[in-house]
């Protein structure tokens, strides 16, 4: 087979010539001048960044004719072999087929014996993460401690499933992906050597596919140049991957934007019509939103062709950054459930409704929730009957003389008109809080709650709101637990609320009917003109409860009381008359 793809043909042939690797060339050419050179490396990181290519060459450097040196000569046979993958000194094994413990067993037979035409003895490893863990045991000790004459360079490209054993015993090497740069002049000065042109859109278009992988890159360079004769456009390279026109994804967002949910359907529709693939609508979206994020933040930092700016300078308004985050993080997640699901066209149209759907940011909101907080009240939007009354109104006063007191006035009646439609929804609000604190009582404190469910509860305002015990016995059931009902009413509200505490319809005595008494002050009492109440509220000397007993009654919800028979006397003067 006389033609060999770009990958080969472009391999690089010394440690100068590889691309984004400068910081393991140069570490390696300094070993190699300073005789510092160890007995085990291991060269891990993505694919096609160039961890095999690394390995020949430092190779072809220590069994060089005029090494070893930091600049192999490429020419003598040694370096011609090694380039040719036919040195019988410097042996690959790809541990994908050579997984078992025999492989690795006739390693160590063969290390025994030196080098045949070489001054080193070099086993490259492709791929170690592969080997058997009886295969790892048996390698330790000779990687450990090889022959003076062998040198063994592991690769892989998942280092975490290297034991720590076998890491422990090599110098690592971490390969990094290539930038968008550094793919760039390699494939415009393979262009260069090669006489075939490419267009600048076609070229990004390339590196974008590539990944950062150099041999992507040219496979993908290398498909274009075997099906096209002339210049490589961006038309023809979209068409070859199978992207989406730039059309498609600038229209699909401004439908999200719009939250067109029709227009959105139809575009999926066409999509799946026109035969195009819709794993692939997903990741041009995606990647068209990552772009229009971080156009919106820095044109200049940007991957943007010039003829796409006046896209991208309209488009960069549409989002806040918090939606760009939403948006980005449901596509990525819609991504990984099409791979596997049967019907990905379904769970696109729903993912792309979801992304169109109204977003509020956190942030705006917890601010609004704190101004209402704040003021303790919040603007309430007018319904359109209302809205049209009020237009009316003003188009019937546009031409009558109005004065400065009617304009009070009817500032007052506008203002009087809002509190009430306030009042009621406050009113409806502490309604719902006041059950719902009920039954976090019934869990935790029983015996109250029965108190609670009895009492009578209203408004007095939007800020206070009154509960009536049934009797003084039920009072003194809630009245510990009244500082934590107004805390409880407070947080549940998000503003400060009042709660009032009081005795109501107490039940007719010897023709008498007693008003009501507050419980504000524990010494108050009530006077009328043909009877006095005595009502001792507080403890006495005689009549003291010890503090143990009153606490654990107290954790049980109730309260302790001393048997005694008390007597409270009521004299009337008006019956001995």
């Amino acid at each position: 087979m006389s033609y060999l793809v770009l990958a080969r043909k472009f391999r690089p042939a010394t440690f100068d010539e590889v691309i984004g690797q400068d910081h393991i060339s140069q570490t390696l050419k300094n070993a190699i001048k300073e005789d510092k050179v160890a007995h085990a490396y291991l060269f891990s990181g993505p694919r096609g960044t160039g961890k095999t290519t690394m390995a020949r060459i430092f190779a072809k450097a220590l069994n060089c004719k005029n090494g070893p040196t930091p600049e192999p000569c490429c020419k003598c046979e040694n370096c011609v072999e090694i380039a040719k993958n036919q040195s019988i000194d410097v042996m690959e094994i790809d541990a994908a087929s050579n997984t078992g413990v025999d492989n690795i067993r006739e390693i160590r037979e063969n290390v025994k014996f030196g080098a045949t035409s070489s001054k080193y003895k070099i086993y490259i490893i492709d791929e170690v993460h592969q080997l058997s863990t009886g295969a790892f045991n048996a390698l330790l000790k000779t990687l450990e401690e090889p022959p003076e004459h062998v040198i063994f360079i592991l690769a892989t490209t998942e280092q975490h499933k290297v034991p720590i054993t076998i890491l422990s015993r090599c110098q690592k090497y971490r390969f990094r992906l290539l930038s968008t740069n550094e793919i760039a002049r390699a494939i415009k000065n393979i262009a260069q050597k090669d006489n075939f042109e490419i267009e600048d859109e076609a070229l990004k278009i390339i590196i974008n596919a590539s990944g950062g992988s150099m041999r992507d890159a040219l496979s993908l360079l290398d498909q274009a140049i075997s099906a096209t004769t002339g210049k490589i456009t961006e038309e023809y390279i979209r068409n070859l991957i199978g992207l989406l026109p730039k059309e498609i994804i600038s229209s699909t967002v401004d439908y999200i934007a719009k939250n067109d949910v029709d227009s959105i359907i139809k575009m999926c529709k066409r999509v799946y019509e026109e035969g195009y693939n819709v794993l692939q609508f997903a990741k041009d979206l995606r990647d068209h939103l990552r772009q229009l994020m971080i156009f919106s933040v820095n044109p200049d930092i940007a991957d943007v062709s010039t003829e796409d700016k006046k896209l991208f300078d309209r488009q960069k308004t549409l989002f806040p950054m918090s939606r760009y985050i939403r948006m980005g993080n449901l596509i990525s997640k819609g991504l990984e459930e099409m791979k596997w699901h049967d019907q990905p066209r379904i769970l696109l149209e729903l993912y792309l409704l979801k992304m169109a759907e109204p977003y509020y940011n956190v942030g705006e909101l917890i601010a609004k929730i704190n101004d209402i907080a704040k003021h303790g009240a919040a603007s309430f939007p007018q319904t359109t009957e209302q809205q049209e009354q009020k237009i009316s109104r003003i188009e019937s006063l546009k031409d009558t003389p109005v004065s400065a007191d009617d304009y009070v006035l009817e500032q007052e009646q506008v203002e009087e008109e809002s509190v009430e439609t306030m009042a009621d929804a406050v009113g409806n609000d502490l309604m719902g809080l006041w059950t719902e604190i009920v039954a976090e009582f019934s869990k935790k404190h029983p015996m109250s709650a029965q108190s609670l469910k009895e009492a009578v509860v209203k408004e007095i305002n939007a800020n206070t709101f009154q509960i009536s015990a049934k009797s003084p016995m039920s009072l003194n059931m809630i009245k510990p637990y009244l500082e934590t009902i107004r805390k409880l009413m407070t947080r549940k509200s998000g503003r400060e609320i009042n709660v009032a505490l009081k005795i109501d319809d107490i039940q007719e005595k010897g023709g008498i009917v007693k008003e009501d008494i507050k419980i504000e002050n524990d010494n108050a009492a009530v006077n009328s003109e043909n009877f006095v109440v005595v009502e001792d509220l507080k403890e006495t000397a005689a009549t003291a409860i010890p503090s143990k007993i009153e606490s654990l009654a107290k954790k049980f919800g109730g309260s302790a009381v001393k048997k005694e028979r008390r007597v409270t006397r009521v004299v009337e003067e008006t019956e001995e008359e």
